[in-house]
C-alpha cells in the first residue's frame, strides 16, 4: 500500500486534487494495489473542502473507470453496508481496518 499526504501543508483544493492525480500515477508506477490517502477529517475549514473535493473526484474517476474503487477509512466496520457491498475489502490490511480512521480515503488503482 502507497500512502500520501495530501492535507497536512496548507494546500488549495487545486493542489490537493493535482496530488491527488499524481499519486494513483505514482501508486501504479510501483505496482501497488492500494493507495492510501489522507485527507482530513473534513469537519469544517479547508480540510473540509479538501476531502469533499477529492471524494467528488474519485467518484468521477470511478465512473469514468480511472480507478477501480474507493472507501472511506470510516467505512472500515464489518456493520457498515459500503463494507459489505465493497469488493476489495480483502485488499486493505487488518490494521488499517482496526484503526477505521475518518482521515484517510482508501483508493484501488
Amino acid at each position: 500500500m502507497f500512502t500520501r499526504d495530501i492535507h497536512s501543508n496548507k494546500e488549495t483544493v487545486d493542489t490537493a486534487l493535482y496530488e491527488l492525480k499524481q499519486s494513483i500515477i505514482l501508486t501504479r508506477k510501483q505496482k501497488e494495489k492500494v493507495l492510501c490517502l489522507i485527507v482530513g477529517y473534513g469537519s469544517t475549514g479547508k480540510t473540509h473542502k479538501i476531502h469533499t473535493a477529492v471524494k467528488n473526484e474519485l467518484a468521477v474517476m470511478k465512473e469514468k473507470k480511472q480507478i477501480r474503487d474507493f472507501i472511506e477509512g470510516n467505512e472500515l466496520d464489518i456493520f457498515s453496508v459500503v463494507y459489505q457491498k465493497f469488493p476489495y475489502k480483502d485488499w486493505i490490511g487488518e490494521e488499517e481496518k482496526r484503526k477505521k480512521n475518518p482521515g484517510v480515503i482508501y483508493v484501488i488503482v
